[in-house]
C-alpha cells in the first residue's frame, strides 16, 4: 500500500481508493491536472511609439519649462537693477524705462513659456495615463505524462510535463 501512494504522489494522482478508507488527494493533483489550467497575469507592455511619442513630449515640455525659469531670472535680474527699494535719488531716464520694459518683456515670455511647457507636460501625462497597456491573462493547460519503465530487478517511474 505504501508503494501505490508513493506512486500516487509522484503521478500527482489520487491515491488509490480501498473498499475501508475513503479516497484522498496526495500531492498537488489539483494544480497540475489538465482540468485545473493555471492562469498567470501578465503585466502589458507599451509599444515603442508610445514610448518614444510620450518621451518626446515630456522632454519639449521639460525644455520649455527650461526656457521660461531662464527668461524669469533674467528678468529678476534685470528688474533689480532699477528696483525700487533701493532709490538712487536720481531722475526717471528713458534708459531706466527701456531696462524696465526690457525686464517687463522677458517676465511674459517667462510667464508663455511657463503655461506652454506645463500644458505639454499635462499632455504627457495624460498620454502616459491613457495609453497604459491593459494586463494580458495567459491561461496554461499543463499537460501530464506518467512513465513506467521494466529495468532488471523492478521498475522506473518517471513523469514528463508540458505546458
Amino acid at each position: 500500500m505504501t508503494r501505490a501512494w508513493a506512486i500516487a504522489a509522484v503521478l500527482g494522482t489520487s491515491a488509490p481508493a480501498l473498499a475501508d478508507t475513503p479516497a484522498t488527494t496526495v500531492g498537488n493533483g489539483d494544480v497540475v491536472a489538465p482540468d485545473h489550467p493555471i492562469t498567470v497575469t501578465v503585466p502589458g507592455e507599451r509599444s515603442a511609439n508610445d514610448l518614444e511619442l510620450i518621451g518626446g513630449m515630456a522632454g519639449v515640455g521639460l525644455l520649455v519649462t527650461g526656457l521660461g525659469v531662464f527668461y524669469h531670472l533674467d528678468s529678476r535680474s534685470t528688474s533689480n537693477t532699477i528696483s525700487a527699494e533701493a532709490p538712487t535719488s536720481l531722475p526717471w531716464t528713458d534708459a531706466d524705462q527701456a531696462q524696465y520694459d526690457h525686464a517687463h518683456s522677458l517676465a511674459v515670455h517667462a510667464g508663455i513659456c511657463y503655461g506652454i511647457g506645463g500644458a505639454i507636460l499635462i499632455g504627457a501625462l495624460i498620454g502616459w495615463i491613457a495609453t497604459a497597456p491593459e494586463d494580458q491573462h495567459v491561461v496554461i493547460r499543463p499537460h501530464v505524462t506518467p512513465t513506467v519503465a521494466p529495468t532488471p530487478g523492478g521498475a522506473m517511474l518517471g513523469g514528463s510535463w508540458r505546458f
